[in-house]
């Protein structure tokens, strides 16, 4: 019996170290990933609930982080108020109305969603589009990234906790992907926040 469970250890090994080195394993950086990005690239363009603005910027990352921030990431829950165009909340009632969930475009995550009470108590989320010198959320690339990687807003030492932002999630995202967002928030039109209630209106 001993030397049936020594062989099998054996064959076992021998399988996973022959699977392991084998050169047929995938790779984070093969074709796949680049054809399953270019596919996500796609998505992201076709999904986008705004007109882009795509000059002086590149369209793979514009693309790409459509898709992070509208098929992956529900940005629009929290930042776009109310989150869907009128007669379109794909909730059955008393959430909504059934609809085919059309993004709100007029209002695209330009914030102004209360969490809590009124301020200075409660949070409201922040309008992410960009502002006139066509920076989202008037940060820069790099402030970006602190903001999403450390739950602090820089341009608001004092009181620029984000809250209910989920970062403690979003700062394990790669460069390129924050990269992507960013890219795709300086894409889109800048808005001024509609009037809701609470998020996911």
């Amino acid at each position: 019996m001993k030397r049936i469970v020594a062989a099998a250890v054996v064959i076992l090994f021998s399988t996973v170290t022959i699977l392991s080195n084998s050169p047929l394993k995938g790779d984070d950086n093969d074709r796949d990933r680049d054809s399953r990005e270019a596919d996500e690239i796609q998505i992201g363009f076709s999904i986008s609930p705004v007109r882009l603005n795509l000059r002086d910027k590149d369209p793979e990352l514009v693309g790409l982080g459509s898709y992070i921030v509208n098929a992956q990431g529900g940005c629009n829950d929290c930042h776009t108020c109310p989150s869907y165009a009128p007669g379109h909340n794909p909730f059955p009632a008393p959430f909504g109305v059934s609809g085919d969930g059309q993004i709100n475009g007029a209002n695209y995550l330009a914030g102004g969603i209360t969490f809590g009470p009124p301020p200075p108590v409660g949070v409201v989320s922040a309008n992410l589009t960009p502002d006139s010198t066509g920076k989202p959320a008037g940060l820069t690339l790099q402030q970006f990234e602190i903001a999403l990687r450390t739950g602090h807003d820089p341009l608001d030492p004092k009181f620029g906790l984000l809250a209910v932002m989920p970062w403690p999630i979003l700062r394990h995202m790669t460069r390129r992907d924050l990269e992507a967002i960013y890219a795709f928030l300086s894409a889109i039109p800048s808005g001024t926040p509609g009037s809701c209630q609470a998020a996911g209106q």
